[in-house]
């Protein structure tokens, strides 16, 4: 009889409501809308930074990309005993080298500084390396092509031909 007592109860709410139990299972319409609004709100804040991240790995990524083309050349003008260029040209993007190879820096990466190296006429500038291990000599800047942000220095050490990524300051 107690067992039939217990079954026959009904739970009561808070408000004073009557309810049965598993009648009110689920979420209101509003508490949905709260956490739409709450996922949104943290959506927002948090999208800049990752188009930021996405900015300093793409500078990264050029200025690791560029050095190593240089390492390359100047490994390959040592072993063949010949000279190899780098060309990089006035658009800021667009790298070649001897053999006609070449690659463009991402989108949002750009040389935006160059000093030593070769000029030629159309703005581009050449870096050679030697036989002998030594180079031209330059130094560039990488950074994002709007201002501001992180940018990187890529020395060419004229005698040693050695290549040098540092984090640039302002």
């Amino acid at each position: 009889m107690a067992l039939r007592e217990a079954r026959a109860t009904r739970v009561t709410s808070p408000a004073g409501g009557d309810h049965r139990r598993g009648a009110t299972a689920g979420f209101t319409l509003f508490e949905l809308l709260v956490v739409i609004l709450i996922v949104a709100v943290a959506g927002a804040l948090a999208a800049p930074a990752l188009q930021s991240g996405w900015r300093s790995r793409e500078v990264r990524q050029g200025t690791r990309k560029l050095a190593g083309v240089m390492r390359a050349l100047r490994e390959q003008a040592i072993r063949r005993g010949a000279e190899r260029e780098l060309v990089v040209e006035s658009d800021g993007q667009t790298v070649r080298w001897s053999d006609g190879a070449g690659f463009m820096l991402a989108d949002e990466a750009a040389i935006t500084g160059i000093r030593g190296g070769w000029r030629d006429a159309d703005g581009s500038v050449r870096v050679v390396f030697y036989p002998n291990g030594g180079a031209t000599g330059a130094s560039f800047l990488v950074g994002g092509v709007s201002e501001g942000g992180l940018r990187f220095a890529i020395e060419v050490d004229p005698l040693l031909g050695s290549v040098v990524i540092r984090e640039a300051t302002s």
